[in-house]
């Protein structure tokens, strides 16, 4: 491919992102990022057969992610990408997908914090299992939590309990071969390494799984998301006592064998949904709502473009809202430009202070903070949800 065929093919990749981003340092960094995930995509259908019309629908938490492999294969946070209509017989594995995600559990009375600790700390060690699956609790990993909250309902049909709990983790214990089936992770399952089709793209390689192998990984995946779901129930009955199940999804994962959340959570099944912020700012919980609407589209200016390309059903199906606020790069005032050296991406960025020139590969160690309500704002400007309650922080809780 040539040089210039290759920056076709990166603008063509741009043309199927769509984003409700906030415009920062971190979104627009993820979107630089994002093109090159979705160019390799377009080259992988292509070669198979398929209409090159892999997309990305950007949420309002936008942002990059510290993961160092999905972000060196061109992989970004905070949105929806799409490769097909669902019935493709292909699965890439670059984004991660692993079915962390949040349960939220109502109360009548809250819990104090040193009860909740002591039974966090005896749960750590209690060997617990799950299908015969030894459970390794990864609650206070990263940005993994317990929040306790007071729920102060926003919407007049909201009836909710006085207090809530917000549990915030995943399952590692599925990452690699397990008894369920072959792993989430291509890096550490052997099995999937096996089964893989690596393609050799002008952007470096993309690993998928296809045919037969593509249904094997989704039904697992299925299962997967199943025991995590109940992993998440498992560990709030041994946390709390009498609480009433509000919500249990998870935001990093399939949706259907040719789509995957990023950072965003699912809206087609209705209900109440999370979105947390700062461990001191309030959190919020939406009413899920069908998105995006063709009005949103139009204030959007998408329609031209989506139409153009064909992929205006995967906008109007989109379903999605966040689950944070995804981080901000407070120490960096912009980005100047992508570099490519043999193979690998350096982005090189501006620091706020003395216009510093700063290269980096992947934005794992740079200084990072969380937003604020403008994702709140945002996510309830476009409809993506409606307010039900506004969740007042009283302590947070990390292993």
């Amino acid at each position: 491919m040539t040089d210039t065929q290759r920056n076709e093919a990166i603008e063509r990749a741009d043309e199927h992102i769509f984003s409700m981003g906030l415009g920062d340092v971190a979104a627009e960094m993820s979107l630089l990022n994002m093109r090159y995930g979705i160019a390799k995509m377009h080259y992988v259908l292509r070669e198979l057969g398929h209409t090159p019309d892999a997309t990305f629908i950007a949420t309002p938490d936008l942002t990059v992610t510290r993961n160092d492999e999905r972000w060196n294969a061109g992989i970004g946070y905070g949105g929806k990408v799409t490769w097909g209509p669902g019935d493709r017989e292909v699965v890439f594995l670059d984004i991660k997908p692993n079915c962390c995600g949040m349960l939220v559990g109502g109360l009548s009375e809250p819990q104090a914090l040193v009860e909740t600790a002591e039974r966090l700390d005896a749960m750590l060690d209690d060997r617990a299992q799950l299908d015969g699956i030894a459970l390794d609790w990864d609650i206070g990993t990263g940005n993994h939590f317990v929040d306790m909250m007071r729920a102060e309902p926003v919407a007049p049909r909201a009836k909710l309990p006085a207090w809530c709990f917000v549990m915030h983790f995943s399952g590692d214990e599925l990452r690699g071969d397990n008894e369920l089936g072959m792993g989430l992770y291509w890096h550490d399952s052997a099995e999937i390494q096996r089964r893989m089709t690596v393609f050799e793209t002008p952007w470096g390689p993309c690993r998928t799984l296809l045919g037969d192998d593509a249904r094997e990984y989704w039904e697992f995946f299925q299962r997967a998301d199943d025991f995590i779901t109940r992993r998440r129930l498992m560990a709030a009955e041994r946390l709390f006592d009498d609480f009433e199940l509000i919500a249990n999804l998870h935001h990093q994962g399939l949706v259907n064998p040719n789509a995957a959340v990023l950072g965003c959570q699912d809206t087609s099944q209705g209900g109440l949904m999370p979105v947390m912020l700062r461990e001191s700012t309030p959190g919020y919980l939406f009413h899920a709502l069908p998105n995006l609407t063709d009005a949103t589209i139009d204030v959007l200016s998408w329609r031209e473009r989506a139409e153009r390309h064909g992929v205006l059903d995967q906008l109007r199906g989109a379903n999605v809202i966040p689950h944070g606020a995804g981080y901000m790069l407070p120490g960096l005032s912009r980005v100047l430009q992508v570099h490519e050296f043999h193979g690998r991406r350096y982005y090189e960025v501006e620091a706020v202070e003395h216009a510093v020139r700063i290269m980096l590969g992947t934005p794992r160690d740079l200084t990072y903070a969380y937003r604020g309500r403008r994702v709140i704002l945002a996510s309830a400007e476009y409809s993506l949800g409606e307010i039900a309650a506004r969740l007042m922080p009283v302590y947070v809780l990390k292993a």
